[in-house]
């Protein structure tokens, strides 16, 4: 698949098959193949296959998806279940660059050209972190973050809550004034409330029949 060329950036797929709702869901059928191959191909589209690292964690549980992610021609790396800052922190040690996104795995309509507009600001050295949900505008399912990678590596997790550790970039939205953040607006917000993210296997149906549909794009618009 054919990427643009950006700065260092990767982007890390948050994925583990243990979802307390619906477990197995990355791995669940959408729209004939499993779901995370639908992430994993936009993101693909947007930045190119080879800049894609799946971060999953080491239970045998995950050995399905990261041997499937594999075959996808994927990089994974495989660390903490629910220390998730300290997962991502080593997917980075190991996985160096300058900037990463951090994608959840159950987004499978994540947008294209969105990845692309926010990858443009991967060459501001001012800028720790930019997002699009600090106010949230964007649908859920929608959600980025590019995060600097020598901020990220330099939280003291030993310093947060097991709350924070799980939610990896809560830190940034709490201590606002301690990180510099800028957040993309949707240009029509009446679709703030839309939900594009696979939580449940309602979601999964709701959103592979949209998807079918092709009509996904005029939900987000408000066309």
């Amino acid at each position: 698949m054919a990427g643009v060329i950006v700065p260092d950036v990767r982007l890390f797929i948050q994925a583990r098959m243990s979802s307390a709702r619906f477990p197995g869901k990355v791995l669940a059928p959408f729209c004939g193949r499993p779901l995370i191959a639908s992430t994993i191909s936009r993101a693909a589209d947007a930045l190119g296959i080879d800049r894609i690292v799946l971060a999953t964690t080491t239970d045998d549980a995950d050995d399905p998806l990261a041997a499937y992610v594999r075959e996808l021609g994927v990089m994974v790396f495989r660390g903490s279940r629910d220390n998730v800052l300290g997962r991502l922190q080593e997917c980075l040690a190991a996985f160096p660059c300058r900037r990463f996104f951090r994608v959840c795995a159950d987004s499978p309509l994540v947008d294209v050209d969105l990845i692309r507009e926010m990858a443009a600001y991967a060459a501001r050295p001012d800028l720790d972190l930019v997002t699009n949900v600090f106010p949230r505008t964007f649908p859920k399912g929608q959600s980025l973050e590019l995060i600097a990678a020598d901020t990220f590596a330099a939280i003291d997790g030993d310093l947060l809550d097991d709350a924070a550790r799980e939610h990896v970039t809560r830190v940034y939205y709490d201590q606002p004034t301690r990180f510099r953040i800028l957040n993309l607006t949707a240009p029509d917000h009446s679709c703030v409330g839309l939900n594009l993210a696979v939580d449940t296997l309602d979601d999964l149906r709701r959103i592979e029949a949209l998807a079918s549909a092709g009509n996904w794009h005029a939900d987000i618009s408000g066309g």
